[in-house]
């Protein structure tokens, strides 16, 4: 379960439909071949490559539930995210506890594991044997990580 005291007060990370609303809203991005990339979708890749902006934006969407007058201001989780990295003197659990709370989530589990079960084609994907091989780089690499944030 994903915590974080902002203030003084326990905030739960929780993922609904005002988590992906704020996420198409604020963190929607172009990838590499400058396709758009779903907001939800940013953060969770993003997760995984430990972006500590996007951990912030993860956050964020997390808290979106909150009634406008009790959800923290960004300042504000961003202090508190501060506050736990120099207590942790790491961000891994920090990631952990993020990326565990939407790959397990029931409003995004279908999505993460269409992900995944996507993903396992690009391992073969390439039209050179130098991109096979890039990409191949790269599924080994993501995946690894998730085995990390999953532990």
């Amino acid at each position: 379960m994903a915590i974080l005291e902002i203030n003084g007060k326990d905030y739960e990370a929780k993922c609904t439909f005002k988590f992906e609303r704020l996420a198409e809203k604020k963190y929607v991005e172009k990838d590499k071949n400058e396709n758009e990339v779903s907001g939800f979708m940013s953060v969770y890749m993003n997760l995984l490559q430990y972006s500590n902006k996007h951990l912030l934006a993860f956050w964020d969407c997390a808290l979106e539930y909150l009634a406008k007058s009790d959800k923290p201001k960004i300042e504000d989780i961003e202090e508190a995210l501060m506050k736990r990295i120099e207590e942790d003197d790491d961000t891994e659990k920090l990631f952990k506890e993020a990326f565990n709370a939407v790959d397990q989530s029931g409003f995004f589990k279908k999505q993460a594991k269409n992900f995944w079960k996507d993903f396992e084609l690009m391992k073969d994907l390439g039209k050179t044997e130098e991109e096979k091989a890039e990409n191949l780089k790269v599924y080994n690499s993501l995946k690894e990580a998730r085995n990390e944030l999953t532990e």
